[in-house]
């Protein structure tokens, strides 16, 4: 038998453990933040700790919500939802998990292929993981007998890791929404019983899942027709590549098609009355047309003028500079990766 003052500390130890997540959690995230900028490469470094960080937090979060599920029973909330539509199904569990683990790859791995492959093979790249998570979505969808796909598809937790006891909890974790960039919470919500898609309601969670994957094909139309029209003897690489983004970048029918699908999805599904979740869900998806300002050329010929205007105009001032320097640091996120604002 191990002694005592041992066995104290080894449960010590055990009790320590969420404030060790949360501490090592906190410090990669704040690196991640201020890397940016920094040096050469610097935005490769930062979101490649961010994915680890994610990952790792997807890992924590899923051992935590666990431990508490074996001494507690689990209210009407997005971790009981959850269980319920996605861990008693074995291909909806995967599929679940699959998206995640995606959703929080997906940048490093565009920026990745913008420093290896031609802006061809990236959007070919991008098309098929888009293909891939709208299959994910609707083995999830049907597979919990047309309810909502609400986000994220993983338990969630928003606890202070310092009042919660491993072996004796009486401290109930708290749910609520993460941003997939960055794993902080966003609101707090209770659920009540899900009522499967119907109707125009059926449709509109269809479209909202497939817009994505539109858009991403539309691109790469566009794409292809700039390589035909293109000639390969007169054309030389960095030329073609600069000619492709640019052709991206100001052609309206991606961008257009995909917001009127958003819209269209978004009125529709709100035909049927959802639940607190849902509403929860309905409110983030909202949120998410925002990144339409961010993205082709509405970014190119609006924002980007706007953003350049405000940042020579308030560069040289003091804390205002503070601001601009940020978003400087930032830009080539939103500018040169897809992913960032899909909102997919």
């Amino acid at each position: 038998m191990l002694p005592s003052s041992l066995l104290h500390f080894t449960s010590r130890q055990k009790n320590r453990y969420p404030s060790y997540i949360n501490t090592f959690e906190d410090t990669l995230r704040a690196l991640s933040l201020l890397l940016p900028g920094r040096f050469q490469d610097s935005d490769l470094c930062s979101q490649t700790i961010l994915t680890g960080l994610n990952l790792i937090s997807l890992a924590h979060t899923k051992v935590l919500v666990e431990k508490h599920l074996k001494t507690q029973a689990v209210d009407g909330s997005f971790n009981a939802r959850f269980i319920q539509n996605y861990q008693t199904k074995r291909l909806c569990r995967l599929a679940s998990w699959t998206l995640s683990i995606i959703s929080y790859t997906e940048v490093i791995v565009e920026m990745l292929l913008n420093r290896r492959v031609s802006r061809m093979s990236r959007w070919k790249w991008i098309t098929s993981i888009e293909g891939i998570k709208f299959l994910l979505r609707l083995a999830l969808f049907y597979g919990a007998k047309r309810k909502m796909v609400l986000h994220p598809t993983h338990y969630i937790r928003n606890v202070d890791p310092d009042t919660l006891d491993l072996q004796h909890r009486d401290d109930k974790l708290e749910l609520s929404h993460l941003d997939p960039r960055t794993g902080t919470a966003l609101s707090r919500e209770r659920d009540t019983k899900a009522q499967s898609r119907s109707g125009w309601s059926h449709m509109g969670e269809l479209l909202w899942m497939v817009r994505p994957l539109v858009y991403a094909l539309m691109i790469l139309v566009e794409q292809r027709k700039v390589s035909a029209r293109s000639d390969p003897k007169e054309v030389q690489g960095d030329e073609e590549e600069q000619t492709e983004k640019d052709e991206e970048s100001l052609s309206w029918k991606p961008w257009l098609a995909s917001l009127c699908i958003d819209w269209i999805s978004l009125i529709a599904v709100n035909m049927q009355i959802p639940n607190r979740l849902e509403k929860e869900e309905l409110k983030r998806r909202s949120y998410l047309f925002l990144y339409y300002f961010l993205r082709g050329p509405m970014y190119t010929k609006v924002t980007r003028v706007l953003l350049d205007r405000f940042c020579d105009a308030t560069e040289h001032r003091p804390i205002v500079s503070i601001v601009t320097a940020a978003l400087n640091d930032y830009r080539p996120f939103w500018q040169d990766s897809y992913f960032y604002t899909s909102g997919s």
